[in-house]
């Protein structure tokens, strides 16, 4: 399950990266604005998707939307625009709650990075200190135990397929999100 789910999903995660404005915290060059909307677009998708993946996986743990409505608070945003997404995003079976699972849990690895950068981004000096890009390793802890949970399961054809398939569709709509979000003073991000 684990193989396909990585395989399945390589291109797409890298294409999201790359469209990503995460990348400017990398290299230091993101500004204050684009930080906000960074926080947002991620709300937007984690809150839908987390609630999505919770449906069929009741113990599943993850609390990035709650961090992220913290920063965003303390930023002084307004949230309530992820009711514009209800509905373009929905899982419907315990494999496809595990795909979109992989994908959210799986990013716990590159903010743990991004969070490290932070401090080296000059316009980001003000800004009060972060609850989602903290660098705390409970994320990877949780990636952690979902992969040993994915490997002790044994798992049919149809199975990994259809979770690779919503992994896939898990990526394209963080895609959609950021991409429908991009335009900054539609959100008054200012």
């Amino acid at each position: 399950m684990l193989n396909n789910l990585r395989d399945s999903t390589k291109k797409l995660h890298e294409d999201l990266e790359k469209e990503n404005l995460a990348g400017q915290i990398i290299s230091h060059e993101i500004s204050l604005e684009d930080y906000k909307l960074l926080l947002l677009q991620n709300y937007i998708a984690y809150k839908i998707t987390e609630a999505e993946i919770s449906n069929f996986i009741p113990p599943y743990q993850s609390d990035k939307s709650d961090k992220l409505a913290k920063d965003l608070e303390a930023l002084g945003l307004d949230n309530s625009i992820s009711e514009e997404f209800q509905g373009k995003f929905s899982v419907n079976s315990y494999e496809e709650a595990l795909g979109a699972a992989y994908v959210v849990l799986g990013s716990a690895l590159g903010g743990v990075y991004i969070s490290k950068e932070l401090p080296n981004c000059p316009s980001l000096n003000e800004v009060p200190q972060p609850h989602f890009f903290n660098g705390d390793r409970d994320g990877v802890k949780s990636w952690n135990k979902f992969v040993k949970e994915l490997k002790a399961e044994d798992f049919t054809e149809i199975q990994i397929k259809e979770a690779s398939k919503k992994a896939r569709e898990t990526f394209e709509f963080f895609g959609l999100v950021f991409k429908e979000t991009s335009v900054i003073p539609k959100y008054n991000i200012n």
